[in-house]
């Protein structure tokens, strides 16, 4: 076990894996940590997520040809959530992208990590571009809460901060793994609160966060995750925008991923289907129990036609009909992963 992990171990962590890397699951108390979240500041290691690191002069106008983002309007410091698309429009993998000095840093979920790297290598063709793994080199921190931000003076000097790109209230940090042990020390002796996977999962889900691998994968079209807002309409050419000007344009997708909650207290599990009017309509991708909510929230794909809030609908499980509204038509805003 690394010395993080120890520490954490020791702050009562109770740990899982997911994708193939330890993960504090708790500290002992979901609620509490959620509460942090919400009304003060957690921290959360993503050991889950790698950096990969984009240098060379051509990086930006390169880069920028290839994702959904904006690249080359990014100035230093700035953070930006993109997609890298298939040339038939559909999710190859997702991203943060921060510009520094000299070199854009990407960090990704493990799901989407090592595919973004073989994707963006293969496009490497006569441009001045340089790409490299930099996961070792990094510890990820995720701080959430209205008092996250007060916490960026104690680290600033040791790290790249990037505000996070889909939540107000939340920012990364990508630490110098040699100094992620003492950081994580001094950031708890501040105030910030410890918390683990399940806070986290709760928390993403009620702020419609879908995740790479969990919500969406490369069988989806972005507009079927709702990711239109992360798709740059003034930035030109990206491969797979014929595809989803088309849609735009001329057309719709047949599904969309929505919010559902739940009038019992039973959470379905992953892939469980969805029916209207005794006809099966979607699946689950993911579900938690909400705080806010005080019931069963969830993530599934639905009939385009039935995505409207209140709509209701039946979830299969097992042997169980789980009755559910819709609670999300609409997409989240561009402000609101990896």
């Amino acid at each position: 076990m690394n010395n993080l992990l120890e520490r954490q171990q020791q702050l009562g962590a109770r740990f899982f894996e997911r994708e193939g890397v330890m993960l504090a699951r708790d500290f002992g108390d979901v609620r509490a940590e959620y509460a942090a979240l919400r009304n003060d500041a957690g921290i959360f290691h993503r050991a889950d997520c790698g950096v990969l690191r984009v240098e060379g002069r051509d990086r930006a106008t390169w880069l920028h040809k290839l994702v959904t983002a904006n690249i080359q309007a990014m100035r230093v410091n700035d953070a930006v959530y993109g997609l890298l698309l298939n040339a038939k429009g559909h999710i190859v993998a997702d991203f943060t992208a921060r510009v520094q000095s000299d070199s854009i840093l990407l960090f990704t979920g493990k799901r989407a990590h090592q595919t973004l790297f073989a994707n963006l290598r293969r496009a490497i063709f006569r441009e001045k571009v340089s790409l490299t793994d930099a996961s070792e080199s990094f510890t990820i921190f995720s701080f959430q809460g209205p008092r996250a931000h007060e916490f960026q003076s104690l680290i600033s000097n040791l790290q790249s901060l990037a505000t996070h790109a889909r939540q107000a209230t939340t920012f990364d940090c990508l630490i110098p793994t040699e100094h992620a042990r003492a950081t994580w020390d001094a950031l708890i002796a501040q105030g910030a609160r410890p918390v683990g996977f399940d806070a986290i999962n709760s928390a993403r889900v009620e702020d419609a966060i879908a995740w790479f691998g969990d919500d969406f994968d490369a069988t989806m079209l972005a507009p079927e995750a709702r990711l239109d807002p992360f798709i740059a309409e003034d930035k030109g050419c990206y491969t797979g925008q014929e595809v989803i000007a088309r849609i735009k344009n001329r057309g719709h997708v047949n599904r969309v991923l929505v919010q559902l909650q739940l009038a019992t207290d039973q959470l379905p599990n992953r892939g469980d289907k969805i029916f209207a009017d005794e006809k099966e309509i979607g699946w689950i991708t993911s579900a938690v129990w909400s705080f806010a909510r005080n019931a069963p929230l969830a993530f599934g794909y639905t009939r385009r036609e039935i995505a409207t809030d209140g709509a209701r609908v039946q979830i299969v499980s097992g042997a169980d009909g789980l009755p559910a509204i819709i609670v999300a038509g609409e997409p989240p805003a561009a402000t609101a992963s990896v």
